[in-house]
Order: structure tokens, then C-alpha cells, then sequence
């Protein structure tokens, strides 16, 4: 009769054990079987506690991190060595006093790198330095200058704007071959060239400099649940982009547009009161923008869990 009876408890234990190793695999089943459709989709996950294929408890918290790189353009202005005698000698009112101005002019909104592809890396135009100078200063010995003889800076600019419209005046008698009769084809062009290239030179010395340098800066933005406004960053037309936090500047903003409520395309929703029931969180594929003061400068859309909502399906599996 103990015998029996001790047979029957055994019994009773293997048949537990079986059945919690059947909903451990099922459970493990569904998690696999979700898992595929979020390395297609990259919109579902499972969420909060439940049993990974090896029968293990794991923990799930799906987020949405995104990646917002701004493009800036500085717009530098130089003032020429001539500049006060441009409208004297050639017409023309360049500026007169040197500024800088700053532009955001687009955005890319990506997932963060560790949900996607990283977006290429932030970077800047390079300045080529020559024997004439760089591209933000003047030569100290001006290109129009030819002699030792020291003149005033105003007979200079006189001589500078005489040399500018010989170089137009003999420019226009190679083209129409009243001068330079051995000057066709490729050396032709040659020619042409380095009269355009010397003109400029010396235009440069009445109408000064502007330098344009393209510049992309990237920023991380972890999402919180429900919120649909983030400040990416400050930004101000004289200084640049400032940190989010700086007391002055326009806001360049990042906004969250919900689009329809998500649903689950190949799996069967159940009651969350189903014992068997697992929690999937499924992301909203939103319409995210951002916007530098009232100009809207990029946009995509995104799946973004955190506007997204809850769903349960049944952990089984027909055998």
C-alpha cells in the first residue's frame, strides 16, 4: 500500500513537471515566433517578464532611442583691403563690416545606432591654406601689388581696379580673336582661365571674401512614454548651436506625430486575464519632424514604441 501510494506521488510530480516543461517551451515558442517578426518589422517586443527558449526568465522593456544630425551652414563675411573705395573705382557697395551668420538647414531622424544603422559621421569642410592666404584672411602683400614702390592704400585701389578692367578688356579680345592669333583650343581655354582666376583676385580685394562651411552635428534622444515634443537643441543666427538647456536661443524641436493605432498582422490577440496570455509592446509608426524656430528643416517616420500600445497573445503552439 506505501508502495503504491509513493507511486502514485511520483506519478503525480512527473506529470507537473511535464506539463510546466510544456508551457515553458510553448511560452518560449511564442517568444521566439515574436522575436522573428521584430528582426522583419523592427514595431514588436515582448514586454516585461517571461520565459527566453532555454526556460530562463528574462526581462524585456522595449524603448525607442532616436538619432537627430543637424546640418549647419556658417556663412563668413571678409571685408576687402579695397573695400571703401569699391563704389569710387568700380560702382559697386560691398559690405564693410565683417560678420558671421549661422543657418540650420536640415535634419536626419534615424533610430540610434544601437536599433539601426548609424547615420554618417558629423563632419566639417576643411580650409586649404596658400602662399596668397587662406580662404577667411588676405594675403599681407596684396596679388595687385607688382612693385616695391610704396603707394597710398587709395592709389592702390585705383591701380587694382585698372588692372580689373584690362583683364576684361583683353579677356573679350581673345574670345573674339583680335588678340593672341596663336591662342586656340586648349590654350585658349588656359588663357581665359587664368584671367578669370586673377580677376577674381583682385575682385576679392573690393568685395572681400564669403566663406561657406557645412558642418553636421548629431544628438541622441531617448523617448519617454507619451511625449510627443522633445528640444533637440538652442540654436542663434550670430553664434551657432547651443545646448538645450542655454537660457538663450531659438528651439530647434523634434515633434511625434502618432500615426493609426498599431495592430498585430500574423499573431491572435487574447484577454491580458489569459493565464497563458504574454505581453508584446507594439510601436506606432509615427511622423517625426523637426523644426529650427518655424522652419521645418526634416522629417520621417518611425516605428516608436513608447506611442505605441500593449497587446496579448496566447503562449501556445499547435503540436
Amino acid at each position: 500500500m506505501i508502495i503504491r501510494t509513493k507511486q502514485l506521488f511520483l506519478l503525480k510530480l512527473l506529470k507537473i513537471h511535464l506539463t510546466m516543461k510544456r508551457i515553458i517551451s510553448l511560452l518560449a515558442f511564442a517568444v521566439i515566433s515574436i522575436a522573428g517578426a521584430s528582426a522583419q518589422n523592427n514595431y514588436c517586443a515582448v514586454a516585461g517578464t517571461y520565459y527566453d527558449a532555454e526556460g530562463k526568465i528574462a526581462i524585456s522593456d522595449p524603448k525607442t532611442t532616436l538619432q537627430v544630425q543637424l546640418t549647419v551652414t556658417q556663412e563668413q563675411t571678409i571685408v576687402g583691403p579695397y573695400a571703401k573705395y569699391a563704389q569710387k573705382f568700380l560702382g559697386v557697395r560691398p559690405a564693410l563690416v565683417e560678420r558671421t551668420s549661422y543657418n540650420v538647414t536640415n535634419a536626419v531622424i534615424a533610430l540610434a545606432p544601437e536599433q539601426a544603422t548609424a547615420l554618417p559621421a558629423d563632419g566639417y569642410t576643411s580650409k586649404a591654406e596658400t602662399y596668397l592666404g587662406s580662404l577667411d584672411e588676405f594675403a599681407k602683400i596684396t596679388p595687385d601689388r607688382l612693385s616695391s614702390s610704396m603707394i597710398s592704400i587709395e592709389d592702390a585701389a585705383q591701380q587694382a581696379a585698372q588692372m580689373i578692367f584690362s583683364i576684361r578688356k583683353h579677356r573679350m579680345e581673345l574670345i573674339t580673336g583680335e588678340a593672341g592669333e596663336n591662342v586656340f583650343g586648349g590654350g585658349l581655354k588656359d588663357a581665359l582661365d587664368a584671367l578669370d582666376e586673377k580677376e577674381q583676385e583682385l575682385m576679392e580685394l573690393f568685395l572681400g571674401k564669403k566663406i561657406s562651411t557645412t558642418s553636421t552635428h548629431s544628438y541622441i534622444i531617448p523617448l519617454a512614454n507619451g511625449v510627443t515634443e522633445y528640444t533637440v537643441a538652442k540654436f542663434a543666427a550670430q553664434s551657432g548651436l547651443k545646448p538645450a538647456s542655454a537660457a538663450d536661443g531659438d528651439v530647434v524641436k523634434l515633434t511625434l506625430t502618432p500615426g493609426a493605432e498599431p495592430k498585430l498582422s500574423s499573431l491572435q490577440e487574447v484577454e491580458a486575464s489569459n493565464k497563458a496570455a504574454i505581453a508584446v509592446r507594439i510601436a506606432n509608426f509615427a511622423t517625426c519632424s523637426v523644426a529650427a524656430g518655424n522652419k521645418m528643416i526634416g522629417t520621417n517616420t518611425l516605428p516608436v514604441f513608447e506611442l505605441g500600445r500593449t497587446a496579448y497573445i496566447l503562449g501556445s503552439a499547435k503540436k
